[in-house]
């Protein structure tokens, strides 16, 4: 016998759960409608998921999933659909992602035993952060659930469809890279050693060019030693990025995106366009300036920037003026301080964030664009360096040589 746990309406109307032993699913079924219920869900308690289902690496939430979600929840409370009700629907069409579709029917369980949704959500960090809770959290005290979900699809979206320009700037150098080293250690170890024996009987190494002796020895360690070289290979990537998941390496990471060459700007300038917002829907919501910081400082996504936004909460504490930290550290851009400063003496914090949020939301963009733009020559370029020297080390050689005879 099994046990499922089920969620279920009475004729009345009336929600109910619980738990209901039978020999299989429908005859689990078959007993709560017996009973005159009408089943939204059944789950079997004991029913173990396929092969790696629950590894912790497939327990996750995509942020589209979550932008989904957000404003669709927010669309079934504008047409005055109980909120039981749509968080059930949205976790029906969410079972693709089980991890998804379990905690969407916690939050049900935890409605249905009337708690709040900010506070469902709150058990949840993983798929709803600080600073999703707080939003959804000042709009049920204000009575604006449904306008607090509005607004955090509004901003979800933006930062989805910022976040996507980035990694559409990055991905194309890095795919371009990638390639460039395979095909690398293809010609290196399939066409090279071919070359290498007309080489030889050209003459001794010294009379070769030194680029082309470096091919040559390069080729000849591939030959000799191709599974340590890819084993090698495979352990240097595989220990960087066991490096940069720890606090050693994130904080070593983030510390290091702020000063590469043109991507450190466009990194700041996120951070700040992050923060910003961050900060303005917070305050916007009536949540405290103490713990709008806090919170913005867990979310702003940069090590550097939330210990500096933390040693700000100090000081705001202190009496002092957030734009007073900020003028302390090269990272924040003397504009940025600037702004919040005329803000804080305004009494405008708010209407300058948002200002903030503009500008450099603008300025992202218009990075990404240029960045996006150059990249595709300045790749060709390198390419064009790469087999040139490739071209000059081998091949010149052997033309010379056959020009001689």
């Amino acid at each position: 016998m099994a046990k499922f746990t089920y969620l279920a309406k009475t004729k009345d109307g009336v929600t109910k759960q619980g738990v209901v032993t039978a020999s299989s699913e429908d005859y689990a079924l078959s007993a709560l409608q017996g009973k005159d219920l009408i089943v939204i869900s059944l789950q079997d308690i004991n029913k173990k998921s396929s092969f790696g289902k629950d590894l912790e690496i497939f327990n996750r939430v995509s942020f589209r999933e979550l932008v989904v979600f957000t404003r669709i929840l927010s669309v079934f409370l504008e047409v005055q659909i109980p909120l039981i009700d749509a968080v059930v629907v949205l976790r029906d069409q969410n079972k693709r992602n089980k991890y998804f579709a379990a905690t969407l029917d916690q939050l049900v369980l935890d409605l249905q035993d009337g708690g709040l949704l900010s506070d469902a959500m709150e058990k949840h960090p993983k798929v709803f952060d600080k600073l999703f809770v707080s939003i959804i959290r000042s709009g049920e005290a204000s009575g604006g659930l449904q306008e607090a979900l509005l607004y955090m699809a509004d901003y979800l979206e933006e930062q989805y469809d910022l976040n996507s320009k980035i990694k559409g700037a990055l991905s194309y150098p890095t795919f371009v890279l990638f390639i460039f080293v395979v095909l690398g250690l293809g010609i290196a170890y399939f066409v090279l050693p071919q070359l290498v024996s007309v080489l030889d009987d050209i003459g001794s190494d010294s009379k070769l060019p030194f680029t082309t002796q470096i091919i040559i020895s390069f080729s000849n360690i591939l030959q000799e030693y191709i599974i340590f070289v890819l084993l090698g290979l495979i352990g240097s990537v595989g220990g960087i990025i066991y490096f940069i998941k720890t606090e050693t390496g994130t904080k070593f990471v983030d510390k290091w995106k702020l000063k590469i060459p043109i991507f450190g700007q466009l990194f700041t300038k996120l951070y700040i366009a992050r923060f910003a917002t961050n900060l303005r829907n917070l305050l916007r919501g009536g949540v405290p300036l103490i713990s709008s910081l806090e919170i913005s400082s867990k979310v702003v996504g940069n090590d550097i920037f939330e210990t500096i936004i933390k040693e700000a909460v100090i000081n705001v504490k202190a009496g002092g003026q957030l734009s007073d930290t900020f003028m302390k550290y090269k990272e924040i851009p003397y504009i940025a301080s600037q702004i919040i400063s005329v803000g804080e003496k305004t009494g405008k914090t708010i209407l300058v964030l948002e200002t903030l949020t503009r500008f450099y939301k603008q300025e992202v963009d218009t990075l990404v664009d240029n960045l996006t733009v150059l990249i595709e020559p300045v790749m060709m370029v390198v390419l064009g360096l790469g087999v040139a020297v490739f071209v000059v080390s081998i091949l010149l050689p052997i033309y010379n040589v056959a020009n001689s005879i």
